[in-house]
């Protein structure tokens, strides 16, 4: 995918590159017989300059941003002078930084985002669906690996969420429904052994929980009644002695 964008960027850059060139004073910021923007305009902002056309005021087809320096900083597809397509990300350097779709100036399908120092790892993958987070969001450490992925419909976590460390070991695992964490809830420890686990009802823990020792033993068990301790909760050595007992009342310690 990036070879195919470096080449659009440099098939982009060639061709705009060599109009804006072509382009004199009095070819560009034309208004028609009503006063109204059409033809190739040129806009300025404190640190960009922005080539494209206008139709009947309003912006239309492939708009090329420049940095100071000359790269191109942003190129943006529009339709009835809202965006429309692509959305291109190019930083000073000259290495694109994000790529995004857009549907009426709305983020609509998939978004990416690159490291600035060259733009080959990605930083996240996000779909959207007119402007809300809706299929599989990844987020990457800077390093490349993959930090957290998980799904979402309607900007709310729904299904398997998973966390990794900077390594790329599991490290948790959480179930959610409509925003709320929702059944089985894992956290692991580098070897991959399972470090604590328990089950959610409404974004509450519910029913047996379990923390565990490196080693795959047992270290604490308890009860959770809609998210407070309740019962007895023991704590065990590595030989499965248990070592500690408390009682809770409603998450509160008895005594």
């Amino acid at each position: 995918m990036k070879k195919t964008i470096i080449l659009f960027l440099f098939l982009l850059s060639v061709s705009y590159a060599g109009a804006a060139a072509m382009v004199v004073a009095g070819d560009t910021n034309k208004t028609d017989a009503g006063g109204k923007k059409t033809g190739i305009w040129m806009e300025r902002t404190d640190m960009y300059t922005y080539y494209g056309k206008y139709k009947n005021d309003k912006k239309e087809g492939v708009w090329i941003g420049y940095h100071p320096n000359g790269i191109i900083s942003s190129i943006d597809e529009y339709r009835e002078g809202k965006k429309n397509g692509y959305s291109i990300g190019i930083d000073v350097a000259g290495f694109y930084f994000r790529k995004d779709n857009y549907t009426n100036d709305t983020l609509d399908g998939p978004s990416i985002s690159f490291s600035h120092n060259n733009g080959a790892k990605p930083q996240s993958e996000i779909e959207y669906k007119m402007g809300k987070i809706n299929g599989l969001k990844k987020v990457y450490y800077p390093e490349g690996n993959l930090q957290e992925e998980g799904r979402f419909v309607n900007n709310e976590r729904n299904g398997k969420s998973k966390w990794y460390t900077s390594d790329g070991m599991l490290s948790i695992e959480y179930n959610y429904k409509n925003g709320k964490m929702e059944g089985p809830q894992k956290t692991f420890y580098k070897n991959g052994n399972i470090a604590s686990e328990v089950n959610a009802i409404n974004n509450l823990e519910e029913g047996e929980y379990t923390e565990y020792f490196e080693n795959g033993k047992m270290k604490l068990t308890g009860k959770y009644v809609h998210g407070n301790k309740e019962g007895a909760w023991k704590e065990y050595d590595e030989e499965g002695k248990v070592t500690k007992t408390e009682n809770y009342k409603n998450n509160e310690l008895k005594k």
